[in-house]
């Protein structure tokens, strides 16, 4: 069934290509994304699900966890959900519109759906099944993953701003922002106002990492210290990474 959703997941998102060299790049930024973030749950799920039915639900999970973003970009050309809808909302009902889990039990596409839903979300519900809440943690940290390589993609070439919300281009934290951060707490979407505070929130990710496999991979790739060399050099920036690295030496 992987294999069946993968090849329909490709040619759904190709229908949306318009032949505009910035559009397209941008379904392409999300159709190449989804299919990283599957392999990434591929590879945490071996790592960490021993259960086979298990693994085959997040490998699901994950490759649909971004359904909407094509609809979501043509309709209102941002990604930034409080502009347009909440794509996790909107991906897990189109997953059921087009009846792509028919293949599936009931149990089984409700755990797909919930992580779907709620895998943008600042946490997870507490109402989720066991097995559920492991799907959906492995598809939060899976999707992290892979977001990072884009960031630093785009801060070497910093040419699409739809990367970052189109947010404003400052070095200064928000002060909402920062006494989230300072409390090691993911700031809210709403509350992000410049690029600064776009970016040095993915830092705070860490504290929202669920397996072991997904923090030892971070500190390998050194995402920390890559993304760090484009952040401003402020105490309180110094202040939100060592609290991060020391997170990470734990792994």
């Amino acid at each position: 069934m992987k294999q069946q959703l993968k090849s329909f997941f490709t040619a759904y998102a190709d229908r949306f290509l318009a032949g505009e060299a910035d559009f397209d790049r941008n379904i392409l930024l999300k159709r190449d994304h989804s299919l990283r973030v599957l392999r990434e749950a591929e590879a945490l799920a071996a790592a960490e699900i021993p259960d086979a039915e298990t693994r085959n639900l997040t490998e699901i999970a994950a490759l649909l966890h971004d359904l909407s973003r094509f609809e979501q970009f043509r309709k209102f050309r941002t990604y930034n959900d409080l502009a347009s809808f909440d794509h996790g909302n909107r991906s897990a009902e189109l997953a059921e519109e087009m009846r792509l889990l028919d293949g599936l039990d009931a149990a089984a596409q409700t755990d797909i759906l919930d992580a779907i839903r709620h895998h943008n979300k600042l946490a997870l519900p507490e109402n989720l099944s066991p097995r559920g809440a492991v799907i959906a943690r492995a598809v939060r940290d899976a999707d992290k993953l892979d977001i990072f390589p884009i960031l630093l993609e785009y801060l070497a070439q910093p040419d699409n701003e739809v990367v970052v919300l189109n947010l404003k281009p400052s070095p200064e934290l928000t002060p909402a922002v920062l006494n989230d951060m300072l409390a090691g707490r993911c700031p809210k979407l709403r509350d992000l106002k410049t690029k600064t505070d776009f970016l040095v929130a993915k830092l705070l990710w860490i504290n929202d990492l669920n397996f072991r496999h997904s923090l030892r991979e971070f500190r390998r790739r050194d995402y920390v210290g890559r993304l760090s060399r484009y952040l401003p050099d402020t105490p309180e920036v110094r202040t939100i990474r060592a609290a991060v690295e020391a997170r990470l030496a734990q792994a």
